[in-house]
């Protein structure tokens, strides 16, 4: 048995898939501790998980980080993920090394293991007095945005012929890199402040390459390839969500039969405060096609402004890997862990997203083939029944996610996470 801290700033989707994995190293045997923000204590205590609070700044609610009145004036884009990205994850930075050092201290013989930006483990390496972990794994649950020559976070810059293409992807990395400057220099503000030596590397590399490991929930064929990517680094599949206890099939479930195509929409957890931007859409455009579709709106059902259509059923909740793999198509405002279940589910997908990490998942549902980018939020209903009619007919892209389907079962990422967690 080892003892382990699993930690994540208390956001939804950076916090759900460190439960898997803390749920995963219990059931090994292994004693976990999550740190994560207060308001999930009462979750984590009912999955039989060991807690410990976050506090402070790093103590936040994300469900109001959309209604933050300085936010909202922010352009969407650099500007406001840079006030995400600081606010988040690098404000936060003191009191989760503060919370981090008083578990190690209680306990010195501690594995480590944490999100990508969880950034409570990097003042010590930084040259701030502390204690070290036994081993640091960072987990990365949105795309890499590690700069490469191959690639960039929407991946290789397009050219011409006999254009350098990795010149040309150095410098729209270094474009990148120039965008999180804000991010880059609050960071290293911070660290000075709490009295580190070192000077920490580019935001979306350092997250990568600063811990001892880090895995990303992801696979190849999804991922764009680095060739130079540090060997620190280990792509080891996605992982699978556990049906909630109690949860019991609606009323209509008998329906998915297969007697005609599944369409699944939803705009995940976190941003589906305006379904009037895919939900509401999707079920206008869809209404006419022979299809059932299933809107899981995470949220109340009653949030919708629109006639539920003949042909639609809706729920606040259903659970994804129950619900996927009787899907035809899965329509997305682009969240990650969603996309992952739905390819390896065998499911197409199309996607609309513009904000965080959701337009990087979308541009490797493009490029890999695996579905349609609609390149925006708001898409109008004949958008998406026309990527829908498409992608229904489409053998080729539905042979390409089959083919990707077994890359995600040939991982089994808690099993590799444990490997080179306890290596």
């Amino acid at each position: 048995m080892s003892k382990i801290i699993v930690a994540s700033p208390p956001i939804t989707g950076e916090l759900a898939p460190l439960l898997e994995v803390a749920r995963g190293f219990t059931g090994s045997g292994h004693q976990v501790t999550v740190l994560t923000g207060s308001r999930f204590r009462t979750t984590v205590e009912g999955m039989g998980l060991g807690f410990a609070p976050l506090t402070g700044d790093a103590d936040f609610d994300d469900r109001l980080l959309a209604e933050v009145p300085e936010r909202m004036r922010l352009t969407p884009g650099p500007e406001q993920l840079n006030y995400d990205w600081t606010y988040t994850f690098v404000n936060p930075m003191p009191d989760q090394h503060a919370a981090l050092q008083e578990l190690l201290d209680q306990d010195p013989d501690q594995y480590l293991i944490c999100n990508a930006l969880f950034l409570g483990a990097v003042p010590t390496v930084m040259g701030v007095p502390g204690r070290r972990p036994r081993r640091w794994v960072g987990v990365s649950v949105v795309p890499l945005a590690l700069s490469s020559d191959d690639t960039t976070f929407f991946g290789p810059v397009p050219v011409e012929p006999g254009q350098d293409q990795k010149a040309a992807n150095r410098a729209a990395n270094a474009g990148f890199a120039q965008a999180a400057q804000p991010t880059q220099e609050r960071l290293n503000e911070v660290l000075r402040a709490m009295g580190a030596t070192a000077t920490f590397p580019a935001f979306a590399d350092g997250v990568i390459t600063v811990p001892d490991v880090t895995v990303a929930l992801t696979v190849p064929g999804f991922e764009f390839e680095r060739s130079d990517a540090p060997e620190s680094l280990h792509l080891v599949g996605h992982l699978p969500a556990q049906r909630p206890a109690g949860w019991q099939p609606p009323a209509w479930w008998s329906e998915l039969d297969g007697s005609r195509p599944v369409v699944v929409v939803t705009q995940g957890t976190l941003a589906n405060r305006d379904v009037s931007q895919l939900i509401e859409p999707a079920l206008a455009g869809l209404a006419d096609l022979d299809v059932t579709v299933v809107a899981a709106l995470g949220r109340e059902v009653d949030a919708l402004s629109v006639p539920v259509p003949a042909n639609a059923r809706v729920a606040d909740f259903i659970p994804f890997e129950v619900l996927l793999p009787k899907a035809d198509v899965y329509i997305t405002n682009g969240g990650a862990g969603g996309i992952h279940q739905a390819l390896a589910s065998g499911v197409p997908v199309i996607a609309a997203g513009t904000t965080e990490d959701k337009p990087a998942n979308a541009a490797r549902v493009a490029y890999h083939g695996l579905g349609i980018d609609l390149r925006t939020a708001t898409p109008a209903p004949e958008e998406v029944a026309a990527a829908t009619e498409r992608l229904l007919k489409d053998t080729e892209v539905r042979d390409t996610v089959r083919r990707l389907a077994q890359v995600y079962s040939a991982h089994d990422a808690l099993a590799e996470i444990e490997r080179l967690t306890l290596a």
